[in-house]
């Protein structure tokens, strides 16, 4: 929806309205209502941080949470994986190579995280025996 006021003239969508319709309602309980005006204002205050600083909160934890989970071995799960370098995959693109320490097992790191490059080889299990 279009508003124009004198020579201005503003474009007044749903967003718009999660913010403005709220700030509407809570002045004219202000002026209107017997209510008490701290609580008010204080869940007034509530809303508008919820609805600006949750979302982004939000999606700062989650992606905390795929970077932890999507670096483990595919094969032993370990989180003991360090960058060989990189090298193309089935493609031009290079992606970067991650080895495994604890069961040397080498892997790709794509958007889903890591994977085995050749799934036709067999997954190695995790060697039990020390190497020193």
């Amino acid at each position: 929806m279009k508003i124009k006021f004198w020579n201005f003239e503003y474009e007044f969508d749903t967003e718009d309205a999660k913010i403005v319709v709220p700030l509407v309602l809570v002045i004219l309980s202000l002026i209107f209502t017997q209510f008490n005006k701290e609580i008010l204002l204080t869940l007034t205050s509530l809303y508008y941080i919820l609805y600006f600083f949750s979302q982004s909160f939000l999606l700062k934890i989650k992606a905390l949470w795929n970077n932890w989970y999507r670096f483990r071995c595919p094969s032993c799960k370990s989180k003991k994986v360090f960058l060989q370098g990189y090298q193309g995959y089935k493609s031009d693109e290079q992606y970067p190579y991650y080895l495994c320490a604890d069961c040397h097992q080498t892997s790709v790191l794509i958007g889903s995280g890591l994977i085995i490059p050749d799934a036709t080889k067999p997954v190695h299990k995790k060697n039990t025996q020390k190497n020193y």
